[in-house]
């Protein structure tokens, strides 16, 4: 819109009518048409994603997906070789299989850009405007700058605009600038800032009262909503954690298969083998190296785990936030109704020289020192008082219902304690002066018409109340206001926001008998009556949860609105800071006067608490940045429209559910449904214990790879029986280890969970230790129970090396059902083994809560029995029943697993030796 078009504000209206071709009396038709065409439509750009289709046949590209659709075509040529192989069985499944983790992956990847929605829902369907002289209905789309709109009580903004006409119009900004208070407006400038400027409304925004007309200065994409709703679009999340490391897990073990595959193929050559064998050989490698239920059971253990947290107020819009969670390091915190109730009440007054508490039992006031009660019968400047609080407030309380800003409720509600609210029916409010971020006061002027009074009342911050006051009453009596007072009053009011109150000083002036200027009402006249004293308490909760973060190694940055002696006091109540931290406070005013490169540093200093007061959306987003840029992982608080960007820029976006608009909620990765940070400690509790569980069940089906894959080794290198064929192994993969490992998923968290400092951001989920573990102690283990039994099952039968040993032969099939039940039976003894990483399994108090684990196992045996007695499955598998004596040797073999896997954890626990994960 050029040059200057964010000094609109400041423009004479004549010299803005013709900037726009438009007048009080609207644009004509053919001015309309002109606007369009330079304008375009009032809408908000949104980005257009892939079709539905691609983005599900993009979920094939990733490693398992190719690998396991090479190993069905492979298989379906080892079938034209060999029809009597049923190998086509083995291409089916591996196509199902595939097909399984696609749509898993693509249900959880498909969700619509909501946030652009939110965004579009704030805009009003049908607005009235003026044209060629007439109002008329149009929809919102056909805004265009130039127009002259009509705005009454309950109407929603379409555009940003300039007010040309008011009637006691007053606007709700609060999702936009993060004032509380509905703001009234005006026809002058009341500032520099075009957002904080009176004489301004903005698209998206709420007529809370009166009416009146403005000129349409900025649409669609260019107004402060279509800002923010493109810089929430341009800020892109990065895949999550658990989505990275998943990647990185199926990159290097399909690799590994990959690898293997080939490496086995050329050896049936090498050995003599046939075109199909060789391909068999391949196949059963990459079938025995690739954790097909990997994905479907991450996709469950994320999905339980949501619905457990939403249980305890956390909703999780995006489940694999829930593993990012468990990986923060830093987390920037709001105060009001996060850290705190946000239940303002009057806790006291400071008035006449004398600080008064009020007493819930009396209900008024009571110095403590001398019992003395203040009492509007008895105390004439105490009533006088009560006259500011109830007159200069533009909040709605009665028996029924209230409305308006919090800090006003509270003000009224206190007045209703003392004296009848009736008193003031016939009070006439002549002028107003409204409160605003910059001018930190309000004044209003009433008339009473019982005696014709007029008064002035006055509220606000201490400095500028001081400012605009000459006297005080003080001791009895209206006296100067000396230096000596001046410092009484700042020591007094450092003193209560040091107890995290929230101060007010108010004061009043008797006016003459015609209504007074604005400019009357400016001059610094007034006697100072006194300072109001409000808090909104600490949560009780939460100074136990962040005492659980500092244990974590997770730190805490308070952002807020707020003065920064609240604000650290809020921090130092609930155990942020304590004296014997160095604490760096920073106001807004201190971040715009700093580069990134000086922040970045003061971000990144040890051994230091940060506190940001006064501060605005933008700064939240600035800190985000920055701290994502020193490698911290980083949890944001918001509710405004103005958060979104930051909390879709942070790690993990966490809205509030009860205060927070929708926009904040779409953006957002979790909404806390009880605004408290206690829920955040408890979602980042249960992040930890996803990411362990997760690597829990990959070390448990990464175990039986080596007895899965040792048979077609010793197959090409030492011409042994094949002791389990590739349909088994795909039945131990998805069939018998599927329920267990999602079992393992939600097992309950170690007791040490949130004593752990959190893990590097470069942590992986899949390690050489974890590798160790599988592969090297407690996989050959398995490997040697299965053979064990597999060659006593052969011996038994007659068998001896060398001799022949056909396929169909039912001595091999009983053999190979007995190498399949030694797998599963030992596999129960690692599910029990990993259920703790660092803690003995026989000290788990909940051992036998996990129903699910019990389940599991139960199945896994129903199906094991299945597939060795029923003929129809035999016929498939290739078993037979086997020696029921060989089971001992089974659980032998599992136990030797357990004692291993203890004595491990154990020279962990005392000597930091064998760390798995």
């Amino acid at each position: 819109m050029g040059e200057g078009e964010n000094s609109l504000h400041k423009v004479p209206l004549q010299d803005l009518f013709a900037r726009y071709n438009s007048s009080p009396k609207g644009l004509t038709t053919k001015q309309v048409e002109i606007s369009r065409e330079k304008y375009g439509k009032n809408r908000l750009t949104e980005k257009k994603g892939l079709p539905i289709i691609i983005r599900f046949f993009l979920q094939f590209k990733n490693f398992f997906s190719i690998l396991l659709l090479v190993g069905a075509v492979l298989a379906f040529i080892a079938h034209g070789f060999n029809p009597e192989s049923s190998s086509n069985i083995i291409a089916y499944a591996l196509i199902g299989v595939t097909i399984l983790n696609a749509l898993f992956t693509f249900i959880q990847e498909y969700k619509a850009e909501q946030a652009m929605k939110s965004f579009k829902n704030l805009m009003p369907e049908k607005i009235i405007v003026l044209r060629d002289g007439d109002e008329i209905e149009i929809n919102s789309k056909e805004v265009v700058p130039g127009d002259i709109i009509h705005l009454k009580e309950g109407d929603k903004i379409p555009a940003d605009g300039r007010i040309i006409e008011t009637h006691v119009l007053r606007v709700d900004h609060s999702m936009l600038t993060g004032e509380s208070e509905p703001q009234l407006r005006a026809l002058e400038p009341s500032s520099d800032k075009e957002t904080m400027s009176r004489n301004m409304v903005f698209s998206g925004t709420l007529v809370q009262s009166g009416s009146g007309k403005f000129i349409v200065l900025k649409i669609g994409d260019s107004t402060n909503l279509g800002k923010i709703a493109d810089l929430t679009t341009k800020v892109k999340a990065a895949d999550s954690k658990i989505h990275t490391e998943i990647k990185h897990f199926v990159k290097r073990i399909s690799s590994i298969a990959l690898v293997l595959g080939i490496v086995f193929f050329i050896l049936g050559f090498v050995v003599g083998r046939t075109h199909w064998e060789s391909m068999v050989f391949a196949i059963g490698i990459i079938v025995a190296n690739v954790p097909e239920g990997l994905l479907p059971t991450v996709t469950l253990t994320l999905s339980i785990a949501a619905k457990k947290m939403a249980k305890n107020n956390a909703l999780v819009k995006d489940i694999e936030a829930i593993e990012t969670l468990g990986g923060i390091t830093t987390i920037c915190t709001d105060k009001t109704g996060t850290l705190t109730q946000n239940k303002l009440s009057v806790t006291s007054l400071w008035f006449n020289g004398a600080d008064y508490t009020y007493n819930t039992f009396h209900k008024t006031f009571c110095d403590e020192e001398d019992k003395h009660y203040l009492h509007v019968i008895s105390d004439k400047k105490f009533s006088r008082t009560l006259d500011v609080l109830f007159l200069c407030n533009n909040s709605i309380v009665n028996k029924t219902s209230t409305a308006g800003d919090p800090t006003e409720i509270a003000l009224k509600q206190i007045v209703h304690t003392q004296r009848e609210a009736s008193s003031y029916i016939s009070y006439r409010r002549e002028e107003e002066l409204p409160f605003d971020a910059e001018k930190k006061y309000m004044i209003v002027a009433t008339r009473n018409p019982n005696n014709d009074e007029r008064i002035a009342h006055l509220k606000g911050s201490l400095e500028k109340v001081l400012e605009k006051s000459k006297t005080i009453f003080h001791n009895g009596k209206t006296t100067t206001l000396t230096s000596a007072l001046r410092k009484e009053l700042i020591e007094e009011n450092i003193a209560l926001a040091g107890q995290g109150k929230r101060i007010l000083a108010i004061a009043y002036k008797k006016l003459g008998k015609l209504a007074a200027t604005k400019a009357e009402l400016e001059k610094e006249e007034y006697v100072f009556l006194g300072l109001i004293a409000l808090q909104d308490p600490p949560r009780p909760e939460v100074a136990q949860a962040v005492e659980e973060c500092y244990n974590a190694g997770i730190n805490i940055i308070v952002i807020s609105g707020d003065h920064p002696i609240t604000v650290s006091a809020i921090a130092k109540q609930v155990g942020i800071t304590n004296e014997k931290d160095k604490i760096v406070i920073m106001t807004s005013d201190n971040l715009e006067k700093i580069s990134d490169h000086e922040l970045r540093k003061i971000l990144k200093t040890k051994n230091q608490k940060l506190i940001f007061a006064r501060a605005l959306p933008e700064d939240k987003l600035r800190i985000v940045n920055l701290l994502q840029e020193l490698g911290e992982v980083v949890a944001v608080t918001g509710d405004g429209v103005n958060d979104a960007p930051a909390l879709k820029q942070a790690d993990v976006g966490v809205a509030m559910g009860v205060t927070g608009t929708d926009v904040a909620k779409e953006a957002a990765n979790m909404v806390l449904l009880d605004d408290n940070f206690a829920t955040i400690v408890k979602a980042i509790k249960r992040g930890r214990t996803v990411f362990d569980n997760i690597k829990k069940f990959i070390v448990y089906i990464l175990t039986s790879n080596i007895p899965e894959i040792l048979p077609f080794l010793f197959l090409v290198l030492f011409a042994w029986p094949l002791a389990l064929p590739v349909l088994l192994i795909l039945a131990i993969d998805i069939g018998t280890d599927m329920l267990p490992g999602i079992s393992l998923g939600v097992e309950k968290s170690e007791t040490d969970v949130m004593k752990q400092k959190p893990r590097p951001k470069n942590a992986k989920l899949l390690t050489k230790s974890m590798l160790i573990r599988s592969y090297g102690f407690v996989g050959p283990i398995q490997a040697a129970t299965a053979f064990t039994v597999f060659f006593m099952t052969l011996f038994a039968g007659g068998w001896r090396f060398g001799d022949a040993l056909a396929g169909s032969n039912p001595l091999y099939h009983s053999a190979v059902a007995a190498f399949f039940a030694a797998i599963i039976i030992t596999q129960i003894f690692d599910l029990t083994s990993c259920r703790t990483f660092r803690g003995s399994v026989f000290h788990i108090k909940h051992f036998f809560k996990n129903k699910l684990m019990f389940i599991g196992i139960t199945v896994e045996l129903l199906l094991l029995a299945a597939i060795v007695f029923l003929p129809s499955l035999q016929k498939i598998f290739g078993t037979a029943p086997f020696n029921p004596l060989l089971i001992g040797v089974m659980i032998s073999g599992g136990i030797v697993i357990l004692g291993v896997e203890e004595f491990r954890k154990y020279l962990h626990r005392k000597h930091g030796l064998f760390k798995v994960a």
